[in-house]
């Protein structure tokens, strides 16, 4: 009963993804759509990894294990969308800092807001204050990553650099490097390349290469692809239990396997959506409150274990997930208020 009340929100949303889809006549890539639906997958996956070791299962854990792909995709997803951004609008810089702030800080503070009136309801005096002014360590590598896009675009501007391999080995050169330079420091220190996401965040780079190759990308893709299909099945089961056996190996094991890992997946992933248009009301709905959903989870989660500690592992995620998108919800509405009046 366990595993099967685990599988229920994955099953519901891959169901509401499948249920969107139909051929598309001229086939796109990365479309509005088509990120939502990954969006409002990913959403559901990354939540799984977080519950308390007394409330997990293997199928929670199996789940679970594919949560850092889903953040490098959300990473791949945001600078993609701000690459398409730059080269298509003349006016995007002008507003970049007010229209990222507002869009990343608000929801934020909201469910800050809403984290401390539930500790201070269980907790009392006991809640630390410094809940309310606490910047999500997603938030802080996104606000990172943009404020080195923005310097690499001024200075294409100032310089008027023309070629395009200029400006994205740079952005991708600052990647690469605040990857290593948290991972090799912090071989003894688990938690802080964690919190980093020393690996999810070549997602940014991912996004990059697929906004600047994507005609290249998008023939690659749908050329053999039943024979490339099998390829990188085979590929991902290869490297996975390779990353099982030495995923303790420094550098080569626990980082370099683990990055080739989640981009082999992800090739794979792209391999079976493309060709297929998406979108329906759930998955726009899941998709519009994904931020919040991450946003909040851990609060909600905390909570419900200071509540309700007998449950089965079963019931407590399938509750968690329940009140997660209630007031993922909630804090998307308050939020969606103030963005809109805000942003430029």
């Amino acid at each position: 009963m366990d595993y099967l009340l685990t599988l229920i929100p994955v099953v519901f949303v891959l169901l509401a993804a499948a249920s969107s889809t139909k051929k598309e006549t001229d086939v796109t890539l990365f479309s509005k759509n088509y990120t939502n639906a990954l969006k409002s997958i990913c959403c559901i996956i990354v939540v799984m990894v977080h519950f308390p070791p007394l409330f997990q299962n293997r199928v929670q854990d199996l789940i679970g294990s594919f949560a850092y792909v889903c953040v490098t995709l959300f990473f791949m997803i945001s600078s993609y969308g701000m690459e398409l951004s730059v080269e298509k609008n003349p006016d995007y810089l002008r507003h970049f800092w007010r229209n990222r702030l507002v869009s990343l800080l608000i929801p934020c503070a909201i469910v800050n807001l809403f984290a401390y009136a539930a500790s201070m309801l269980i907790k009392g005096s006991d809640t630390p204050a410094d809940i309310l002014w606490t910047i999500n360590s997603y938030v802080l590598i996104l606000l990172e990553y943009c404020m080195w896009f923005y310097c690499i675009q001024l200075m294409r501007r100032k310089l008027n650099i023309t070629k395009h391999w200029i400006v994205d080995g740079l952005l991708i050169a600052g990647v690469v490097a605040s990857s290593l330079f948290l991972y090799l420091p912090g071989k003894n220190d688990d938690t802080g390349v964690a919190m980093g996401w020393c690996y999810e965040r070549y997602g940014l780079i991912w996004g990059i290469l697929l906004y600047r190759f994507m005609p290249r990308i998008k023939d690659w893709l749908t050329g053999h692809r039943q024979t490339k299909l099998i390829l990188f099945i085979v590929l991902s089961m290869l490297l996975g239990l390779a990353y099982l056996k030495y995923k303790t190996v420094y550098f080569y094991g626990e980082y370099l396997l683990k990055i080739i890992l989640g981009f082999v997946i992800i090739v794979f992933l792209l391999l079976v959506t493309i060709g297929r248009e998406y979108g329906n009301r759930i998955i726009i709905y899941l998709s519009a409150i994904s931020f919040e959903v991450y946003l909040i989870h851990g609060f909600v989660i905390g909570s419900l274990e200071a509540l309700a500690p007998e449950l089965s592992s079963g019931k407590f995620i399938i509750l968690a997930y329940a009140i997660t998108v209630i007031f993922a919800d909630v804090a998307h509405r308050i939020s969606k208020i103030f963005v809109r009046r805000l942003r430029a």
